[in-house]
Parts: C-alpha cells; sequence; structure tokens
C-alpha cells in the first residue's frame, strides 16, 4: 500500500485532477448551462459559415472580427469551433464542447506554469513536493467560477487558458530561447479572444519584460527578434480590427461615452446645494467622474460580496447570482495567505502572479453595466487560485510546525469533509436549482421554439417573430442549418449601420426566407396567415398556441400561434 501511495502521488494526481475538471465541464453539455444565449448560437453559426464559405455571416472573407450583431465579436471562439461544427454539426454539444475542452486544459496548463515558476527564485526544495501545483489544480478544477464560464460558448473563458500558457512558454524560453516564439503566438492569439484580454496582454507581457530584463539582454538578437515581430504583427492586427468595428465595441461599454454628461449633472447639482461654481467645476468633471467610476467599479472584484456571497450580477454567462465565484471555505486561505505575506521567499513568483491578479480587472472596471461582471473579470481567475494554493500550503506548513503531524493529519481529514460539504452544496445548486435561477437570463425557449418550427412548420409557411425574442435570426439559422450563402444574402439587405442603429435587432423590421422578424399587435395582424412566435406578452391571455415553451419553473417563455387555427377557433365559437 505505501509503495502505491508513493506511486499514485508521484504520477497520478494530477492525472486524477484533470479527469474531474474533465467531468464537471462535459457532463450533460447541451442542459446546462440551461438555455443558449445568441452569442452562443451566433459564434457557432460563424463557425458553420466559415467552414462552407471561409466567409463569417455577414460575407466578410476570414475576419479578424465578428460583425455579429453590431457587436464585433473576437473572432478566435469561431476559429476554434470550426473543427466541432464540421464534426457534430450545428448543436449546443458542438459549439460548448471547446470551451469544455480549454476549461479542462488550463487546470493543467496552471500546474505546468507553478512548476515552471517555481525555479524563478532558485529556492531549494524537494524534488517531489508538487503541492503547490496539485492545490492550485485543484482549486481550478473545481472552481464554479472556471466551471460556468468552461461550459458554455463563452469567448472569455479562452484566456484562463491563453494567458498562463503565454506565460509558461515565455519563462520556458528564458532558457530555451525558441519557447519565446511560442509564448510570443500565444499571447499573440489571446489579444483576439476576448474584449479584455486586449488590453491585459500587452501589460502583462511588459511585467514579464521587466522581471526578465537581466535575462533576457544575455540571449542573440536573432532569438528575440522573431518573437517582437511575431507580437508586433498581432498588434497591428489587433489595432486594425479597432478601425473594422472592435473600436465600436469598446466605445460603446466604455465609461467614458456620457461621462460629460454625468458629470455635468452632477456640478450642477452640487451648484444647486451651494458649492462654489468654480469648485465644483474642479470636483465634478469628467477626468474625476471617470476615476471614480473606474475606482468603484475595480475595487468590486475584490470585494467579499463578490468573491464569497453574492457572486455576479447577472446569470448571462450560466452563473448563478447569489453564489460568490469562490467557495467560503477558501476566504480563510486568502486570509492566511495576506496575513503571512511577509514570510514568502518567492519573491519574482508572487511578484509576478500578483501583478496579474490586479492588473485583470481592469478592463472590467472600465466597462459601464451593473458591475461584478464574471466573464470581464475571469483573466484574473488563475492568478486568484494560485494565490489561494499558497494560502493553504502556507497554513499547512504553520499548523504542521506549531502542533505536529499527528493534529495536522486530524485537520486535513476535518479540512476534506469540510471542502466535500461545500461541493456538494455546489453540485445541488448547479444540477437542482440552476435551472430555475438561469433559465431567464440564458434566454430559455427561444432557441428551443426556433427548433419546433424548424422540425413542424412546412417550409411555405410564412413565419413571423417578435423582436422582443433577442436577436431571434441568429436562433432561426443555427436550428435550420440555413445555407451561409442565402444568410449572407440577406444579412445585405439588414441596414442597420445605414440607419445609426447600434444593433440589428434595432431594426423595425427585417426578414430571413419566409421569416420576418418584427413586433407584432395580434388585435390588429392576427388575421394575416402566419405562424406568429413571441413573448406572452405579444398575445392575449389564455390564447390557443400550437406550442408552448415553458421555463422550468412552468411559465411561459415562448409561444408559437398558428392564425389560421385561431380564425377557425374564432369562428367556430360564434
Amino acid at each position: 500500500m505505501k509503495v502505491f501511495g508513493r506511486l499514485l502521488n508521484k504520477k497520478h494526481y494530477i492525472f486524477i485532477i484533470l479527469v474531474i475538471s474533465f467531468i464537471l465541464r462535459v457532463v450533460c453539455l447541451s442542459k446546462y448551462p440551461y438555455g443558449m444565449t445568441p452569442d452562443e448560437a451566433s459564434f457557432g453559426y460563424d463557425a458553420y459559415s466559415l467552414i462552407q464559405t471561409g466567409k463569417d455571416q455577414w460575407g466578410h472573407t476570414f475576419p479578424l472580427v465578428l460583425e455579429s450583431f453590431g457587436d464585433y465579436k473576437p473572432p478566435l471562439y469561431a476559429y476554434l469551433a470550426a473543427p466541432f461544427i464540421a464534426t457534430l454539426g450545428l448543436s449546443k454539444v458542438a459549439i460548448r464542447l471547446p470551451n469544455a475542452l480549454v476549461g479542462t486544459a488550463a487546470v493543467y496548463v496552471v500546474y505546468l506554469l507553478i512548476k515552471e515558476l517555481k525555479k524563478i527564485d532558485k529556492i531549494k526544495r524537494k524534488s517531489k513536493d508538487e503541492r503547490l501545483e496539485l492545490v492550485a489544480s485543484f482549486l481550478l478544477a473545481i472552481s464554479p467560477w472556471h466551471i460556468f464560464m468552461s461550459r458554455g460558448a463563452f469567448e472569455a473563458n479562452l484566456t484562463t487558458l491563453l494567458m498562463p500558457l503565454g506565460i509558461y512558454l515565455f519563462v520556458k524560453g528564458i532558457k530555451q530561447p525558441k519557447k519565446l516564439i511560442w509564448s510570443a503566438i500565444v499571447f499573440g492569439l489571446n489579444l483576439f479572444s476576448y474584449h479584455s484580454a486586449k488590453l491585459v496582454t500587452p501589460m502583462l507581457i511588459a511585467v514579464l519584460v521587466y522581471f526578465f530584463r537581466t535575462e533576457l539582454l544575455k540571449l542573440k538578437k536573432k532569438e528575440l527578434l522573431v518573437p517582437l515581430a511575431i507580437i508586433g504583427v498581432f498588434l497591428g492586427l489587433m489595432f486594425y480590427t479597432f478601425f473594422q468595428g472592435a473600436g465600436e465595441r469598446v466605445k460603446d461599454i466604455s465609461l467614458l461615452r456620457g461621462a460629460m454628461g454625468a458629470a455635468g449633472e452632477e456640478r450642477v447639482t452640487a451648484v444647486l446645494s451651494g458649492m462654489n461654481p468654480t469648485l465644483a467645476r474642479l470636483v465634478h468633471n469628467k477626468v474625476f467622474y471617470v476615476a471614480r467610476r473606474f475606482v468603484s467599479n475595480y475595487l468590486l472584484y475584490f470585494s467579499p460580496q463578490y468573491l464569497f456571497t453574492h457572486g455576479p450580477a447577472e446569470a448571462t454567462y450560466g452563473m448563478i447570482p447569489g453564489r460568490g465565484v469562490l467557495y467560503l471555505f477558501e476566504l480563510p486561505l486568502l486570509a492566511w495567505f495576506l496575513y503571512s505575506l511577509s514570510k514568502y521567499k518567492e519573491k519574482k513568483f508572487l511578484a509576478i502572479i500578483a501583478i496579474w491578479l490586479l492588473l485583470a480587472p481592469i478592463p472590467a472596471g472600465l466597462a459601464t453595466g451593473p458591475g461584478y461582471s464574471a466573464n470581464r473579470a475571469v483573466i484574473m481567475l488563475p492568478a486568484m487560485q494560485i494565490i489561494l494554493a499558497f494560502g493553504a500550503i502556507s497554513l499547512y506548513n504553520a499548523v504542521k510546525q506549531r502542533y505536529g503531524t499527528k493534529i495536522v493529519k486530524k485537520l486535513m481529514i476535518g479540512c476534506a469533509a469540510v471542502i466535500l460539504g461545500f461541493f456538494v452544496i455546489f453540485l445541488e445548486d448547479w444540477f437542482v436549482q440552476s435551472p430555475k435561477k438561469v433559465a431567464k437570463s440564458m434566454l430559455y425557449g427561444h432557441f428551443e421554439a426556433a427548433q419546433w418550427v424548424a422540425e413542424n412548420i412546412p417550409a411555405d409557411r410564412q413565419i413571423i417573430v417578435s423582436r422582443k425574442l433577442s436577436e431571434p435570426h441568429i436562433f432561426v439559422a443555427y436550428a435550420n442549418n440555413w445555407d451561409p450563402i442565402d444568410y449572407q444574402e440577406a444579412t445585405n439587405n439588414w441596414p442597420y449601420k445605414e440607419n445609426d442603429l447600434l444593433w440589428v435587432d434595432q431594426l423595425p423590421e427585417y426578414s430571413l426566407g419566409n421569416y420576418t422578424f418584427r413586433n407584432f399587435y395580434w388585435e390588429e395582424d392576427r388575421e394575416e396567415d402566419a405562424i406568429f412566435v413571441g413573448k406572452p406578452e405579444d398575445f392575449p391571455e389564455n390564447i390557443g398556441a400550437l406550442k408552448t415553451i415553458n421555463y422550468p419553473d412552468n411559465s411561459a417563455s415562448v409561444l408559437i400561434v398558428d392564425s389560421k387555427f385561431q380564425i377557425y377557433a374564432n369562428a367556430s365559437n360564434k
């Protein structure tokens, strides 16, 4: 048994952790998260269109930015999903599986990263001591935040793999310069993973260059020129995308948007309250307004409310509001880490991780919205788990030194029971409670309605879909495996930009084949021979529907109504 234990400890713990990670991210992938967002469908259909035509849904050839609904998404997820869509077709599993695999790979990369970072400060360690990397990998594997972000087609999660992988290859490249080329490629790809990564990635590269400047200067020029050229090309392409529409998305969610007006309102209120006009102008201006908002937003992501109690403000990424993004048992690990910070000898190692953690929420702090945005701040997640692992190992060593090995073993059994208890509570919350909590935010019923219509309504029937169903055209295209060439031709007749609109579904009316997307008013439109698809408020109460898609709490999400049947029913009742 002792031999078996040693073999398991040495070779198999990380394998077991990866198996756990994979299971948690893949099981019931089509059902959880409950529902499907338009963004997921859009990435899937863009991948499908790229496979079929080499163009995205708007007809742009191998684009560096996806126009999507007018929000101009980074394209990496669509390209990554293309082989899965080609193999499995347009399904929930096909578009979500790439992210589940990315999430699993991120767990292993964090393990590798820590093994490499431990060598930086040249501290003597037992060669078999892998506790730090195993604990960090385990915490990431069972992290609710990472599990949720890994189970949908949520492009923000890509950076939880690419960022630690880029750092790992960079540190590895100090002694093996060819690895710097791969590091530059990975960091470059990260620029096209998610909007937050566009800001954090260059800053973290600068941090790495600063910490390893002495080692880098010892390398040959040709060993540095190639990775510099690669990252330079990626940065150039990234800036180019700002002129291709990506800049519009940044402006749309930036704190600068509307800052002048908001600062003016504050200044007027201050003057009316008796403040000197000159002082009011100095205090309440655009710069101070944005600075205050940024600091307030930024600090939210380090608050106990976000980390341990309330969690994210919205459930659009499968996250469960009311549940912290970390487990409560991780709170003492974080507290002990902060308490014993001065005792750590891994100065450079910890400095890199701490700066990563502090830089990561900057994009989220600069963005508008309700705050507590789990997707915008997810870039901080691997760094947070490494910090918590430091706290766990340090606390273990302190207790062992003070109370001895026997007491520690008993405490470890108790700690394992506590961790298991919190994990079981999380699983219950996820499998039992989450459908009711996230279904509306994840727009459950929208894709399901499109699927039902595609399978049950003849192609010659006119179908009118309410614009109250967010971006309904993409669900129609996804459910019908719509020919990308026909779809691209249809988008030429959706002039939302020409009408100074930000989003496609702000158009009063647009169409795709026999589908028309517009608001309808049942009392006026019911005489029209068509299938109507809408929210319950689009129809009178107790209307006879062909199909009602219900939320898990049995309230109606989407109604599908045949006007022919209604006309017949009304005539029969007279």
